[in-house]
């Protein structure tokens, strides 16, 4: 037998205080009969009372208190092994981080937008491996295929351009590290899982040919999904603050760059999974989920775990019944020829 709540074993003390308030009643019955004189009168008065009843329903409030805090504590019994398999898809999500995604044209910014609709779609996952690839004009793979979606979170929550200092937007790069967390994942090389890669970018500055990564992606046995980030619309990249002021970047004849949603790189980056738009006002991320449900799905292994069946509702049913009980017996006799006993 074992305990759910074993911290609830405070609840226990409960039991002497209410046997001890029983006796203190007791003590302060025989202490007020005393003051009274009368010994012969008190016992005419008093003939109705019966101590056993009393002493029994003291019993059983005391022992349906006992009752109630071994139910606290949560009793479990006849444990037993039970496997649970784990299936799934690998994920691994590929963000951009060039300084383009600091454009504010969606708040806070694209950078920022991008990481919280990560966040929430890690919500809605369940059993899917998830991994994290951050990229520009370079690419490095911030966190490997794991289930534990708290450490993509924390990882995910440092992800910054100053990480990667290359500049450009390097879709191939982001593929070929991909395709390294996959490949570091599996025990077996030559093991065929579900493999599914999501490219959040705002698409401009690429400098890769999308139809070789296309089906590079596809002889590799991944499926591109696509999402763009921020507005067709231009608009500048802050680069630092100061005061009130914003500066914003240039190019090298003093003019501000300009940047803005390209489309079409991603589109056909993800022309055989499919493509969602993060913009200003709405998001079709969280739709991803569906596509990977129609996914077959991979077995990543199984767990083990220890299996009680919990048993809290005997103790909790027999307290119930000793303390209702004793709410409804009374401490009259029916017998009034036996003297009473004040005790």
């Amino acid at each position: 037998m074992e305990w759910l709540f074993p911290t609830y074993f405070w609840s226990l003390f409960a039991v002497p205080a209410v046997f001890a308030l029983f006796l203190w009643s007791a003590y302060n019955r025989r202490k007020a009969a005393s003051r009274m004189g009368d010994k012969t009168l008190l016992s005419r008065l008093a003939a109705t009372v019966s101590p056993r009843r009393r002493r029994w329903k003291a019993a059983m409030a005391t022992t349906g208190v006992l009752f109630v805090a071994l139910a606290l504590m949560g009793p479990r019994f006849g444990s037993q092994i039970r496997e649970v398999k784990r299936e799934g898809v690998d994920l691994i999500i590929a963000l951009d981080v060039s300084a383009s995604m600091q454009a504010e044209d969606i708040a806070p910014s694209r950078l920022e937008r991008s990481r919280n609709e990560v966040k929430k779609l890690l919500d809605q996952l369940e059993g899917d491996r998830v991994g994290l690839v951050l990229f520009s004009g370079d690419a490095f793979i911030q966190c490997p295929l794991t289930t534990d979606y708290g450490a993509v979170r924390l990882f995910l929550d440092v992800a910054n351009p100053s990480l990667i200092p290359t500049p450009g937007t390097d879709f191939s790069a982001a593929l070929e590290k991909s395709l390294d967390a996959f490949k570091t994942a599996s025990a077996d090389p030559d093991e065929r899982r579900t493999r599914a890669l999501l490219i959040i970018s705002d698409g401009e500055n690429h400098v890769a040919n999308i139809p070789d990564l296309v089906q590079k992606a596809a002889d590799d046995g991944v499926l591109i999904y696509a999402a763009g980030v921020g507005e067709t619309e231009g608009v500048p990249i802050p680069v630092s603050r100061r005061g009130g002021n914003t500066r914003y970047k240039q190019d090298r004849q003093g003019r501000t760059v300009i940047t803005r949603l390209e489309e079409g790189a991603l589109k056909q980056l993800s022309s055989n999974g499919a493509y969602f738009r993060i913009a200003r006002t709405s998001s079709s991320l969280h739709k991803i989920t569906e596509s990977l449900d129609r996914l077959d799905k991979s077995e990543f292994g199984s767990e083990e775990f220890e299996e009680y069946e919990e048993k809290f509702q005997w103790p909790l049913l027999f307290a119930f019944v000793l303390l209702f009980g004793e709410r409804i017996v009374s401490d009259r006799r029916k017998d009034r020829s036996r003297q009473p006993d004040l005790n």
